[in-house]
């Protein structure tokens, strides 16, 4: 305990007391005979009385309430409510109101608000609330006389007691308390707690930091929030009562007394109670609760709150001035005896200077911490390094085993690491889910200042996330690789701690973040073929390289080697992968990559990148088909040895269809490469992509016989080319002396000339053949009738197209003639154009010498006029 009052005797004189109120150094005596005191009571110059009614009332004055806003004093007496107005010394308590309609008044509540307009001035708002036998009614202050607020509340028994604030009206009464939520048009009554468990008890209400109320239950005061019992959403609120009818909903832990409270006043930071023998004074912080005990009080019977600091205490003939330590003596005591909640209470309310306020706080909230970490109380220390500010590095050096080691020579070198005792294995796993916590809230602030740039915060950042790495691994380390994906570790101490704990997973994800890729790979290659390690095999090697992008492609290259060589087909999957990164890599590098080293796997990586992600490009379409190409010449040259080839058929197919399919690959360049004693067909296919006919056609006719895929040919180009079934006739009617191509065999079909194919063709396709180009070839002894069918289907197209010209004329001609008539016939359309004539659209005169336009219908409107209308419907 210490002294937190001093109690001061203030007067001693024969009248009977009967109630009390005060305000600023004034105190206001209500006598059992209806008068009125006021004293002025300083401390340099001692008690002064201002005020003296001896005749304000014949019956007692049972209880005053002073508003010294508006210089008003509400007086109970003969069970009615009377105003006096305070403002004038000589006035000695001048009568302003009596209220009839508070007749019958047992005691009364307030309500005080004061609202600043935006203009600056300041408005008191007064309500009152009165207990009339069983009934609340509510009154409020306007223009010098109480009014009636339309408000009344049924109760269950006469109350000893009353408090209101804000939208709550708390009621006690001799054995228990309610709260009235007036906020809506109905009051809503929620029942509290019992005012004692064992016996009947006087009950006592105080309001508490402005907001909360302060009830007394056996000897206990219980703080409970209005706010609690708000009606929000149209529902009750519900209150969870503890064992004994306390609720547990309170945010702070029920106050013990040494007996029950008899009466309470709030002093900012004290509760200050009447007890059976003494007033005591508690704080509401901390453990041990009792600030001070005032035995030679033990005889009064009020109490009431002046001002800051200042308590008057009233038996029935004595008064009492109770006044407030001076804070920086009180403070001292307390930090002596370690009480630094209430400390910084007490420093808070003081009239220091905000700057040394400011200091003092924060200092005692840092000796307040160090004394929690010491008792092992680490969450609660590292909220009050919060509260502190300090800074985090300070913190962290309270555990040696945190703190990087200072490099020799450093400036690191010279800073202190904490004497604190050493903590056990326990202990040491608490501080650092405390510290954990705390370093948390300060990644956070520092984050916000690396928006300003500053260095300094990058630097404390970059300790705070590497101690946070370090506490993990203590703690749980599933944490530690989202946090080294943050990317502010220390590289050099973080990979140290890693490695020290074995966390090679881990150490891969910090090589990345920081960039050193080099290092990651070495680590993943060595530890692929590390049995029972985390890193085993290729799968993180290859996802590794695919996340690398086309920065690193050197680095690619030099890692994906070994993977290749060890498993081909799953090391192609870096450069095919559907990922962003994969598909962005330059391709064409990616094909030397392979061709220089892995040149079995071209082939699938081109397939893949024209058939799954159809890549367009001519090079690599060029390139596929000279591996298809180079590939089936090597695969024939081991069947020619005698081998079997399964795959030769398969491999000639997808040439074939590329070579078919594709749009994309150049024709002449592949030609160039393309081998002319084998492979005819799909060279077929080339040289009709080059529109080279005779030479396709040739192919099909002479070398291979197949005269279908001849047919289709000249089918499909035909519109392009309406000489091609001639060509087509002409290799069948011309047989050539020597092979197209060296090392290539004529056909046997086609050696002399065939005839029936010949007329088979003709036949089949004699609209598009004409006569007159063919007889010429046709041999000199083939009979005419073979040539019928052919020749009659020839000549009906011929008359067909000719009778269709001449159709053509005739209504060409026709409709000619009809168009000059029409002609004529305008021509033939005369109109006057004079001074009164008006263009229907603008209303105005049309000229002699303007430009008009006429319409069918025989308007004549402005060229201008015209051009508008025709702009307007071309816009709809």
């Amino acid at each position: 305990m210490h002294q937190a009052y001093s109690v001061h005797s203030i007067l001693k004189q024969g009248v009977q007391i009967e109630s009390i109120a005060a305000y600023g150094s004034h105190v206001i005596l209500g006598t059992r005979s209806g008068q009125l005191i006021m004293y002025s009571v300083d401390k340099e110059t001692g008690v002064d009385m201002r005020m003296f009614n001896k005749n304000f009332s014949r019956k007692p004055i049972t209880q005053m309430e002073v508003i010294a806003a508006e210089n008003l004093l509400f007086v109970l007496t003969d069970y009615q409510m009377q105003v006096c107005d305070i403002s004038r010394i000589e006035s000695n308590f001048a009568f302003m109101h009596s209220a009839p309609d508070t007749k019958g008044c047992t005691l009364f509540t307030m309500d005080v608000d004061s609202r600043k307009s935006t203009t600056g001035d300041v408005s008191t708002f007064i309500r009152v609330c009165c207990a009339i036998k069983r009934r609340l009614v509510f009154f409020f202050w306007k223009k010098s006389m109480l009014d009636s607020l339309k408000l009344s509340i049924e109760l269950s028994d006469v109350p000893r007691t009353l408090c209101w604030v804000g939208h709550a009206v708390c009621v006690g009464y001799k054995d228990e308390y309610v709260i009235y939520d007036i906020s809506s048009t109905t009051p809503k009554k929620h029942d509290l707690f019992l005012t004692s468990s064992s016996i009947s008890r006087d009950p006592c209400i105080c309001l508490i930091r402005n907001n909360m109320l302060g009830i007394s239950k056996d000897s206990y005061l219980v703080v409970v929030d209005p706010s609690r019992y708000k009606d929000t959403d149209g529902n009750n609120s519900s209150t969870d009562v503890r064992p004994g009818g306390m609720e547990s909903n309170s945010s702070l832990t029920p106050l013990l007394w040494s007996s029950p409270l008899l009466d309470l006043v709030w002093d900012e930071p004290y509760a200050v109670g009447r007890v059976n023998n003494a007033i005591e004074v508690r704080s509401l912080v901390g453990k041990d609760t009792l600030v001070q005990s005032i035995p030679e009080l033990q005889k009064t019977k009020f109490l009431v709150h002046a001002d800051k600091g200042t308590i008057f205490a009233a038996a029935t003939s004595e008064l009492w001035c109770i006044r407030l330590v001076e804070i920086p003596i009180q403070r001292q005591q307390l930090l002596q005896q370690k009480k630094f909640q209430l400390a910084i209470e007490l420093t808070q309310i003081s009239d220091e200077p905000a700057k040394d306020k400011a200091q003092t706080i924060r200092q005692i909230h840092m000796l307040y911490a160090k004394e929690l970490f010491t008792n092992k109380e680490f969450s609660a220390a590292m909220k009050e390094f919060e509260k502190a500010a300090i800074d985090p590095y300070d913190v962290i050096r309270l555990f040696p085993n945190l703190v990087p080691e200072a490099k020799s020579g450093s400036e690191d070198a010279a800073v202190p690491t904490s004497s604190a005792q050493a903590l056990e294995d326990s202990d040491l796993e608490n501080a650092y889910l405390a510290l954990i916590e705390y370093l948390a809230l300060a990644r956070q602030r520092e984050v916000v200042k690396l928006r300003d740039t500053k260095s300094s915060s990058k630097s404390l950042l970059e300790i705070i996330d590497t101690t946070l790495l370090k506490c993990y691994l203590q703690t749980n380390d599933s944490l530690v690789a989202p946090l080294l994906r943050l990317n502010q570790c220390h590289l050099d101490e973080s990979e140290k701690t890693l490695k020290k704990h074995n966390k090679i997973s881990e150490l891969i994800i910090l090589y990345q973040m920081k960039g050193k890729h080099k290092d990651a790979l070495k680590l993943l290659r060595e530890q692929a073929s590390i049995e029972g390690s985390v890193l085993q095999g290729r799968k993180r090697t290859i996802r590794y390289l695919q996340e690398l992008g086309t920065d690193h492609l050197p680095l690619i290259f030099e890692f994906a080697d070994w993977v290749l060589n060890e498993n081909p087909e799953e090391g192609l999957s870096i450069f095919t992968d559907e990922l962003i990164e994969v598909e962005s890599l330059p391709r064409a590098k990616v094909l030397d990559f392979l061709i220089s080293k892995h040149k079995a796997l071209v082939t699938p990586y081109l397939e893949h990148l024209i058939t799954v992600w159809k890549d367009s490009n001519t090079l690599l379409h060029n390139v596929l088909i000279k591996q298809y190409r180079e590939q089936y010449q090597r695969l024939l040259a081991q069947q020619d040895k005698g081998e079997e080839v399964p795959e030769l058929s398969p491999l000639r197919a997808k040439l074939y269809k590329m070579l078919d399919e594709s749009n994309d690959y150049s024709p002449d360049r592949v030609l160039e490469e393309f081998p002319t004693n084998m492979l005819l067909e799909e060279r077929a296919l080339i040289l009709g992509r080059l529109k080279k006919h005779d030479k396709v056609l040739s192919i099909y006719i002479h070398v291979l016989g197949d005269v279908a895929k001849a047919t289709a040919y000249a089918e499909a180009n035909f519109k392009e080319d309406e000489n091609i079934f001639h060509t087509l006739i002409k290799c069948i009617l011309i047989p050539p002396t020597e092979p197209p191509y060296e090392g290539v065999a004529l056909h046997p079909d086609f050696v002399q000339v065939n005839r029936e194919v010949a007329l088979e063709l003709l036949n089949a396709h004699a609209t598009k053949i004409d006569p007159f180009e063919i007889f010429e070839h046709l041999p000199d002894d083939m009979p005419m009738p073979q040539l019928e069918k052919y020749l009659e289907k020839s000549i009906r197209k011929k008359l067909a197209d000719k009778h269709q010209m001449q159709m053509m004329c005739g209504l060409l001609e026709s409709e000619a003639t009809r168009l000059e008539s029409a002609v004529e016939a305008q021509r033939g359309i005369s109109f006057e154009l004079n001074e009164f004539s008006v263009c229907p659209e603008c209303r105005k005169r049309l000229p002699s010498q303007s430009a008009f336009v006429r319409y069918p219908n025989g308007q004549i409107v402005h060229l201008s006029c015209h051009d508008r209308i025709a702009r307007a419907a071309a816009q709809q």
